[in-house]
């Protein structure tokens, strides 16, 4: 949290930017009291660390009959011609 002095200073830096103009004392309070909270929550963001990268699960298993799926479908083709017979 900034300090009320950190607030002043910076108050008192934009009232000098802008041409010293009467009246907005209250306006560059509340702008330099945002613009130091903002980079103090910048800081903190930058600071945290980054939540963890969840882990994919691994792919289930295909069921495996043992033989490859070329053979299978080889072996589903010779039975119907044999069937034919």
């Amino acid at each position: 949290m900034p300090t009320e002095e950190e607030i002043k200073k910076l108050a008192h830096e934009i009232w000098e930017q802008e041409g010293r103009p009467e009246g907005k004392d209250v306006e560059h309070y509340f702008r330099a009291e945002k613009l130091l909270l903002e980079q103090e929550a910048a800081q903190i963001i930058q600071l945290r660390p980054s939540p963890p990268i969840p882990q994919l699960a691994p792919k289930p298993p295909v069921v495996e009959l043992g033989l490859p799926l070329r053979k299978l479908k080889g072996q589903s083709r010779r039975r119907e011609k044999t069937s034919s017979k």
